[in-house]
């Protein structure tokens, strides 16, 4: 039995039942579900009656305090706007959730030393070889 199926709050059990007649994975649902139940326990309130205050509150105790991945994070808002935009029906709410952005690294950048030693590795012997052919 998956997680979503042993839903207990009718507010998740309905969001359940929104995302199977859309065809979504187990797995989505479960996730989805997932955060929609971790974000009215942190409150200790239903879903319907929390706002978008709450909403951001939410995310940034994921980012600050819970230290979420990004994909993590990414995954709440999913749920989170489907809750609100398809189950409850209120589209204000869905307009002021972000997604979050993976940070960018720069990439690594070699010291002449490093490239010295990288160029030395190269077995030359085909430049021969292509010479002496021509």
């Amino acid at each position: 039995m998956t997680p979503f199926q042993k839903c207990i709050t009718p507010i998740t059990k309905r969001m359940a039942e929104d995302m199977l007649l859309r065809n979504m994975s187990v797995r989505t649902i479960d996730s989805y579900t997932y955060h929609v139940d971790r974000f009215a326990k942190h409150f200790g309130k239903q879903p319907e009656d929390l706002g978008p205050e709450q909403i951001r509150e939410f995310q940034l105790w994921m980012i600050q305090v819970n230290k979420s991945s990004w994909s993590q994070f990414n995954q709440a808002v999913c749920g989170l706007r489907f809750l609100y935009s398809i189950t409850l029906s209120r589209p204000w709410v869905v307009q002021s959730v972000p997604y979050g952005k993976r940070p960018k690294s720069l990439p690594t950048v070699l010291g002449q030393e490093e490239v010295n030693r990288l160029i030395a590795c190269v077995d030359h012997s085909w430049q021969l070889y292509s010479r002496r052919r021509c």
